[in-house]
């Protein structure tokens, strides 16, 4: 029954360490009984950089930078760019992080196409491209 359920959330404007909190928390109390979550949402402005990023500040312009445990550099979020958290127990399904990634992108190339936009994506290069620019990061 759980492999069948996920619940997708539309949260709208959201601040990004609340979101962060209430994903640490699911996660921290997850169970074998824990139903799947998508959600869905903007943020205010905010800056986010991962492990790979060596030039930390505070702010930049005004606008809040929080370091993560992902990896990459920095990336903005704000509103306007739509945001979608998944929350899986990859055990449990059977899948790992590498194929979930590869789903998801395939999901974000066909979609764009049903709406005539030719993409594509590069595990070389993360991201998915239209037009050789970089449309949107999966990590």
């Amino acid at each position: 029954m759980l492999l069948n359920t996920i619940i997708v959330r539309q949260l709208g404007l959201q601040p990004y360490k609340k979101i962060l909190l209430l994903m640490q928390t699911l996660t921290k109390n997850r169970n074998s009984n824990t139903i799947d979550e998508i959600w869905l949402l903007q943020h205010y402005p905010v800056f986010t950089c991962g492990y790979n990023y060596n030039n930390y500040k505070l702010t930049i312009h005004n606008i809040p930078v929080i370091k993560t445990d992902r990896g990459g550099k920095i990336t903005f979020h704000g509103p306007g760019q739509q945001i979608m958290y998944i929350l899986l127990d990859l055990h449990r399904r059977k899948i790992n992080i590498s194929y979930l990634i590869t789903i998801l992108n395939c999901v974000v190339v066909n979609t764009l196409k049903k709406i005539g936009i030719n993409s594509y994506y590069s595990k070389s290069m993360p991201g998915i491209y239209v037009s050789k620019k970089k449309f949107v990061l999966l990590d």
